[in-house]
């Protein structure tokens, strides 16, 4: 038996990933118990938070109790498909596919659950000072951003370690279905918590503000509890298993391709380790990168009192966590990849990896940001009514896209000549590659300049995905300001509390559409990456079955645009993200329009009662209305993408599937930009004139901003992050499902 199994661990140093997740989670718990520690508030204050703490869990256990259904079935599929016709039997890929989505949930679910631990603390620490409150907040989301990217890392770690126990040469591809799975369960969580929040949230701004005249939050609301709830089961359960599967699925087509460099360099002997981390890079970059995430939580805090801007100590903790992951990634080549010597070019696609997650915070900023040009824009169009505000809303979200997509294309050309230029160099593990090129052993027929590119770009994509953490940590922050909000204004604790808690909430809109934006850019900078890993997967099992017959190798895939089936696929991708994002909004127009029929109902049957105080509203009937449409309307887009790769590969090929990939991710990266960056602005403009601009609440034109928001609703929060799902989920089928396509794919 081959020793690989303790080499992976020891010679490729694998243990420092599960071990730099431990030391996360551990810091997790003592933020979580210093969190618990803290003051819930007043009595009235705890009642709310503990009313949407049971809607949350009364959510995620008949959500969850949904997708395990739709997973016994897939799990099924992928044991007799993979593991049974096309393997010795032994469950390795439903495994990993169980293991996956069982992860992708329990990281909503803790994300979740902080959440609502935190909310009532913070509007509680807001009468102390606005700082403490952000502090409070922060420390929440912080809980999530560390343990979500824990569960990834161990994951993928212990899995990997585990299924490389007596190989002769390590395959990461055998843990695909570990990504697949993270997928399958985040598009269910995301959309469906989207369905639900968006619901909610729209049937309780129409009616109770427009049509009652109440405040936002009010507790004379019947949607209001659901809202609140809304904002835990989308923006936390539905993004923690959102990010997580991203994380997973991007690291593992990174290990996928640095199997070609350890293809190359485990010819010699005094190179094994260095073959192996360039395999192992990924996690082990990420492992200790995750750390340099600790040192901010002491940094997210305001000078004193009349700092009202929020943003800046978390745009101060994010700019210190990304030089510090750039540090990690500079040492870590140094030391694993470079073999003793400095290879600048990595490090330099490093720097560029981390460079765009700045260029994706600053840009999301300035088009999302209460105060900036945009943002103002729509303020002012909506004093002409609700028409000028939506055209100009989006406006404001089509122009957004420009930025990051620019930023992906100069980032990925940048880095792959990064990798081009090593290769002609003269380091000694760039002289063995040529050597290799020379004697024709590159493996896939690759160029050496194109090897060295390929993973280049992979190095860049690995640092950018390493600010996750606080990433997640900011968005985490978003939805706990949101609910406390709600908590000050249904705990009556005053109007200058919930100043504090609105400012707070405005920026922290700012950073949920950060974690969006982020999301979708780093799935266009992995889009080489996964895409690579795709391919090379094709050519291997390809090969393999042509040598099987006799029929001789097969060099590496090229797409043909001139191939019908090949520009159909194309097409057929592009199509894909329009028809979600149509069936995914129109699915949240049905959900709100039972949402308001509860709420007229209530108001129609007991309005005076309520309006008065002496009753208070069926709050769980409205929360039973977005379960039960959530969990109805999220089966058949999910179904929808799910099928859809399955169908190309079947009746295309897997090769046109390639191409249907690239047309899904093009166009469902620049429409989720729109989506997410437009719903963002609406959704901060009517922050802005709520908070006095052009007269301030109760005016035309602060109607004009309701109703921006509510189409925004449904964009930001539902189809927009949903679609950086679907472009990973369809992804990660492609490969896992590749040995079905290559057997029996290409019925056209």
């Amino acid at each position: 038996m081959a020793d690989f199994g303790t080499s992976v661990w020891t010679d490729g140093f694998l243990w420092i990933a599960p071990v730099t997740a431990i030391i996360a989670i551990l810091f997790a718990y003592r933020e979580y118990k210093a969190v618990l520690a803290l003051d819930r508030g007043t009595e009235k204050m705890i009642k709310v938070s503990d009313a949407i703490m049971d809607g949350s869990k009364a959510f995620l256990k008949r959500q969850y109790t949904t997708i395990a259904i739709f997973g016994v079935f897939l799990t099924l599929i992928i044991y007799i498909s993979l593991d049974f016709i096309g393997g010795n039997g032994v469950p390795y890929s439903a495994i990993a596919f169980v293991l996956g989505a069982s992860s992708s949930l329990a990281a909503g679910a803790i994300a979740m659950l902080m959440a609502a631990q935190t909310n009532s603390r913070t509007t509680q620490a807001a009468k102390t000072s606005r700082s403490a409150a952000l502090e409070t907040a922060y420390k929440g989301g912080l809980v999530m951003g560390l343990v979500v990217v824990a569960l990834s890392i161990a994951g993928i770690a212990i899995l990997f370690g585990i299924y490389s126990i007596g190989d002769e040469s390590p395959d990461p591809s055998s843990i695909i279905a570990f990504g697949f799975g993270a997928s399958f369960a985040a598009l269910f969580a995301q959309l469906g918590g989207g369905i639900f929040t968006k619901s909610a949230d729209i049937g309780a701004d129409l009616v109770g503000k427009l049509e009652v005249g109440i405040p936002e939050d009010d507790r004379r609301n019947p949607g209001v509890i659901a809202d609140n709830v809304g904002d835990a089961v989308g923006d936390c359960a539905g993004r923690g298993a959102d990010l997580f599967e991203s994380i997973s699925a991007e690291t593992i087509g990174g290990m996928i391709v640095g199997l070609l460099f350890y293809q190359v360099f485990i010819q010699d002997d005094a190179l094994k380790t260095t073959a192996i981390a360039f395999i192992i890079f990924p996690l082990i970059a990420r492992g200790i990168s995750l750390l340099a995430t600790l040192v901010t939580a002491p940094m997210v805090k305001l000078k004193d009192d009349s700092q009202k801007n929020a943003m800046k100590p978390l745009k101060n903790a994010f700019y210190v966590t990304s030089f510090l992951s750039f540090l990690v990634f500079a040492a870590l080549i140094w030391w694993l990849l470079g073999n003793g010597t400095f290879i600048w070019q990595l490090v330099a696609a490093a720097a560029v990896g981390v460079i765009l997650a700045v260029v994706t915070l600053l840009a999301t900023e300035y088009y999302t940001g209460e105060d900036k040009k945009p943002v103002l824009e729509i303020v002012n169009a909506s004093e002409t009514g609700a028409a000028t505000n939506i055209i100009t809303g989006l406006s404001v979200g089509m122009r957004s896209t420009w930025i990051p997509m620019v930023g992906i294309v100069v980032a990925i050309t940048l880095s792959f000549w990064l990798g081009s230029n090593f290769a002609s160099s003269g380091n000694d593990l760039a002289v063995m590659i040529r050597a290799a090129e020379t004697a024709g052993d590159l493996p896939l027929g690759l160029s050496s300049s194109a090897l060295c590119g390929i993973y280049s770009s992979t190095v860049a994509t690995m640092a950018m995905l390493s600010v996750t953490p606080i990433i997640l940590a900011m968005d985490g922050y978003g939805p706990i300001a949101d609910q406390s909000g709600g908590i000050a204004q249904m705990g009556e604790v005053g109007e200058d509390i919930r100043v504090i808690i609105d400012s707070l909430d405005a920026v922290g809109n700012t950073t949920k559409a950060l974690a969006k934006g982020y999301g979708m850019t780093s799935a266009g900078l992995a889009a080489l990456l996964l895409f690579q890993a795709y391919l090379q997967d094709w050519q291997h099992l390809a090969n393999e079955r042509s040598l099987e017959a006799g029929d001789g190798s097969i060099s590496f895939p090229t797409i043909d645009l001139a191939d019908p089936a090949v520009i159909s696929a194309l097409f057929l991708g592009a199509l894909l993200p329009f028809v979600f994002t149509s069936m995914s909004m129109g699915a949240v127009g049905r959900a709100a329009n039972g949402m308001i029929k509860e709420i007229r109902r209530q108001f129609a049957e007991n309005g005076e009662a309520i309006m008065a105080y002496e009753m208070d509203p069926d709050y769980a009937a409205c929360v039973d209305v977005a379960t039960t449409a959530a969990l109805k309307e999220m089966v058949t887009p999910s179904i929808l993408v799910i099928m859809a790769p399955i169908a190309v590969g079947f009746i295309f090929g897997p090769i046109p599937l390639a191409a249907f990939l690239i047309g899904a991710t093009a166009a469902g990266i620049l429409l989720g930009l729109t989506l997410n960056n437009a719903g963002g602005a609406w959704d901060n403009a009517k922050k802005v004139v709520e908070a006095g601009a052009l007269g301030g609440k109760g005016t035309p034109a602060n109607e004009a901003t309701v109703i921006g928001d509510t189409v925004g609703d449904p964009a930001k929060d539902t189809s927009g992050p949903s679609i950086h799902v679907l472009i990973k989920l369809i992804n990660t089928i492609a490969i896992t499902l590749l040995p079905l396509f290559i057997v029996y794919g290409g019925w056209i």
